[in-house]
């Protein structure tokens, strides 16, 4: 895939046919889409192999778009072996960790659920062994635990009456010993977690080696970060921190948590009103703070209404025990601790070429950034691009060779910089609808109609027809309309006389540069 060439949105005209038309020799001023349709689908060959193919098979299996089951298949990844490995271009002090935020938007009944259920299955069972395995261990302790604090309660109770001082040393003495032998809490391992509070994942994170991971078929979460359960003031700090790698340090009350390099991946799969919902009241503030610059997006064409309903295809069995299997085998991963017993991570280098490869891609996504440049709305994101792609990289490399190799090599970063780029026009979209409103909506989905017709005129009140679910009234279609005649797409009205009725056809010319420009993103 050629990263000097990126899809791009059609160019800017005035709206409207006339003689000074960029386009002249169709009569038509060149199409200005200021949003994108659609986005092209992220292939799932992309991927290390053995998650390519399970992503394919359970695709197929639930006849979803692969974007979605290979975005939370990273995210499953991510989650398995962040704060054990960074990736440092250079060999110096500027360093990625692996954590990993996406999120994918998709209309109700798009099946998120299967496939959340059957990528983090392998999750869910290891936390289930080690439950299982340290159970006995846990009771044992508890039971130690009790009876010591018990003890110790008794004793300072004791020591604090008498009146004779030797005595009390004596008592003092016993405590400390009681609380020297009193073992530590066991908390059974976690690896992720659905819906928390930002106090209760600081625990967490806590707990569990400064790592989580937050999966869900469902966007909750954005609402506990807008201050759900905070009287609307939102907490952002332990998530962008956990984004970064940066500590943590809090102090409220009697509340005290430090965490020195926490690591924090999403795996969201939402429905698209969740994304429009980031314009609006509180949530506005998570652009202007960068936490939805941080966030890899995936907005696939829906396939609701294509799908057969008879078609059954089985995940071969080989596929998904070896997808498990790899997901164990990075699990097994453990955290390299330096003389000060404190976890150190794995640094992982870039060969020449894939140094090479990724300069390239991180100038020229510069290239497109700054005032009036084509990236400039949402360079915020596209900032943070490259750093993602090294972490996409670190990713592929870990799922491919585990510890056994510390360079990234070119191919792998290839597939980084492969994905990178069709994930542009998937954030633009996301982005776009972050500002939309109905009618921009509404005409994005007549266009796609348009151009998967590929007629250059039709009648409006086929386009009704064909979208009557959407349109119950004809003052909607008739907003939607116009918002593609004011992006040159159609023609105004043209009456024409019907046959055998007074009451004339309505009919809209199409623009025929649309149907050159759609496999540059539109369709």
């Amino acid at each position: 895939m050629d990263r000097h060439v990126l899809e791009t949105p059609l160019s800017s005209g005035n709206g409207h046919r006339g003689v000074n038309s960029a386009n002249s020799t169709s009569g038509w001023d060149n199409p200005v889409i200021p949003v994108r349709a659609f986005a092209p689908e992220i292939p799932s060959n992309l991927l290390p192999a053995w998650v390519g193919e399970y992503v394919d098979a359970l695709s197929q299996n639930t006849q979803t778009p692969p974007g979605m089951a290979a975005m939370i298949a990273l995210s499953v990844i991510a989650i398995c072996i962040q704060k054990r490995f960074e990736v440092s271009p250079y060999g110096d002090d500027y360093t990625e960790p692996l954590s990993l935020w996406t999120v994918t938007a998709m209309p109700p009944a798009s099946r998120k659920t299967a496939i959340v259920n059957a990528l983090t299955q392998p999750l869910v069972e290891w936390e289930a062994k080690q439950d299982e395995s340290l159970k006995d261990k846990v009771v044992d302790v508890e039971t130690k635990r009790a009876v010591n604090l018990k003890a110790i309660d008794r004793l300072q109770g004791e020591a604090a009456k008498t009146n004779d001082s030797n005595e009390r040393m004596m008592l003092i003495e016993e405590v400390n010993k009681l609380k020297a032998g009193t073992p530590e809490e066991i908390i059974t391992p976690r690896l992720w977690t659905a819906d928390c509070t930002p106090e209760r994942l600081q625990g967490l994170m806590s707990e569990h080696g400064e790592r989580m991971g937050l999966i869900s078929d469902e966007g909750g979460i954005f609402e506990i970060m807008s201050g759900l359960y905070s009287d609307g003031r939102a907490n952002l700090d332990v998530f962008l921190q956990g984004h970064a790698g940066s500590s943590v340090r809090v102090d409220r009350g009697k509340r005290t948590v430090t965490l020195q390099k926490p690591a924090l991946s999403f795996g969201l799969a939402v429905q698209p009103s969740v994304l429009r919902e980031f314009g609006l009241g509180d949530k506005r503030r998570f652009r202007g703070i960068g936490t939805l610059a941080r966030f890899l997006y995936c907005v696939p064409v829906s396939n609701i209404g294509q799908r057969d309903v008879k078609q059954r295809y089985h995940i071969p069995e080989m596929v998904k025990r070896t997808y498990k299997a790899r997901i164990y085998e990075l699990l097994k991963i453990q955290p390299r601790l330096d003389e000060c017993g404190v976890e150190t991570p794995q640094i992982i280098n870039l060969s020449p070429d894939a140094l090479s490869d990724w300069e390239a891609f991180a100038q020229f996504i510069e290239s497109k950034q700054g005032e009036g440049s084509e990236y400039e709305y949402i360079q915020d994101w596209t900032g943070k691009l490259p750093g993602a792609a090294l972490r996409i990289a670190g990713i592929f490399h870990v799922a491919e060779y585990g510890e056994s190799s510390s360079e990234i090599n070119q191919q792998n970063m290839e597939k980084a910089l492969d994905l990178c780029q069709v994930l542009i026009p998937h954030a633009q979209i996301a982005f776009d609808t972050m500002i939309a409103d109905q009618a921009v909506d509404d005409a994005k989905v007549i266009l796609k109609w348009i151009i998967n017709s590929g007629e250059l005129v039709f009648k409006r009140s086929e386009c009704h027809k064909a979208h009557h679910g959407r349109f119950r009234k004809v003052d909607r279609l008739i907003a939607a309309l116009d918002v593609l005649q004011g992006w040159n797409i159609i023609s105004e009205v043209d009456q024409v006389k019907a046959e055998n009725s007074n009451k004339p056809i309505l009919l809209h010319h199409v623009n025929p540069e649309i149907f050159r420009e759609a496999k540059n993103g539109l369709a």
